[in-house]
């Protein structure tokens, strides 16, 4: 059986829709225990589920506070969560709670994988052809050396092969140009450490006008440049979305129009949600941890349990173990 501890007070949305996404996935994972923390008269609806256990934690980390809340609140839903995972109790954690405060307690409690100096957040970000691409780091570290973004690199690469079934995957860096000169100096040694590697297609620098091309499968990045690529693309997608729907809508004939184009709208739409993708991967720890959307609704978060599912069953924690200690 493969083990999962959730967290499931520090969301915007509360518990309820915790509750409601453990049920969705028991319905399809029958080879999962979930540990799930949190107010215990809050979570009984689950108490008759064999493979649920429910573990009381009456204190909350709230979206708005510090990560130093992460050291106070010892008894809270995600530090019992992720405790769990220290103690070897279970092989993954997910959290919609706070990022910060997060990433802070798996740093602070979790094991990293040997040789990584430091962990990074990972998305699957959209693109053109709907093979999507994964982007490493988004917003772990605001620097980055280029030996830990060629960790990056490795550690996308091990995921694009192992969980998305890609052969080959291509890699690139995100840079201001496409030329191998282009950037600082930790850009410009990134390059040359991507490219001298018998371990990675390398495909050279790309651009941020081109991260949803489709013609890349992973994109590495320090998590200052990743964090903004990743939040311009998110509002220029809702923004488009938005434009769209007022221009078809002011006009009859634009309404006309909108109704017959409304089961493709719905479905670029669908392309750009967030709740399909279900959270954002911390790599490099010994665990399988999840971060899911602070604003998940149950489908969102159903969606972040099964990748950590497939984390856990795919066994890619060790691959990556490998992967790094062959650099």
């Amino acid at each position: 059986m493969y083990k999962l501890s959730i967290d499931a007070m520090s969301g915007d949305l509360g518990s309820s829709i915790v509750v409601e996404a453990c049920q969705m996935f028991m319905q399809t994972h029958q080879d999962v225990e979930l540990y799930v923390t949190g107010k215990k008269e809050e979570l009984e609806s689950l108490s008759s589920y064999e493979n649920i256990h429910i573990v009381d934690a009456r204190d909350v980390v709230t979206m708005d506070e510090g990560i130093m809340s992460v050291r106070r609140k010892k008894e809270s839903s995600m530090v019992k969560a992720v405790m769990m995972a220290r103690e070897g109790v279970v092989d993954g954690v997910v959290s919609c709670g706070s990022t910060g405060a997060f990433y802070t307690s798996a740093m602070l409690f979790l094991k990293r994988i040997q040789g990584v100096e430091k962990s990074c957040l990972m998305v699957t970000m959209p693109t053109y052809n709907q093979k999507g691409v994964l982007m490493l780091d988004v917003g772990a570290n605001a620097e980055n050396t280029p030996e830990q973004l060629y960790d990056f690199a490795i550690m996308g690469n091990i995921y694009a092969k192992n969980i998305r079934g890609i052969d080959s995957p291509r890699v690139a860096l995100l840079n201001i140009g496409s030329e191998s000169k282009k950037g600082d100096e930790v850009h410009q040694q990134t390059y040359q450490l991507l490219q001298q590697s018998d371990r990675l297609q390398f495909v050279g620098n790309v651009e941020g006008r081109d991260i949803l091309s489709g013609d890349y499968d992973v994109v590495v990045t320090d998590g200052f440049s990743g964090n903004i690529a990743l939040k311009t693309c998110e509002g220029v997608a809702s923004t488009l979305m938005k434009m769209i729907k007022e221009t078809m809508m002011s006009s009859l004939k634009g309404k006309i129009g909108a109704l017959f184009a409304k089961s493709s709208l719905y479905s670029l739409k669908e392309k750009f949600d967030y709740k399909s993708v279900g959270g954002a991967l911390m790599m490099g720890f010994e665990k399988a941890v999840v971060k899911a959307h602070g604003a998940s609704d149950a489908k969102a978060f159903c969606n972040a349990m099964d990748l950590a599912y497939r984390m856990v069953k795919m066994d890619v924690v060790s691959q990556m173990k490998e992967g790094l200690n062959q650099k």
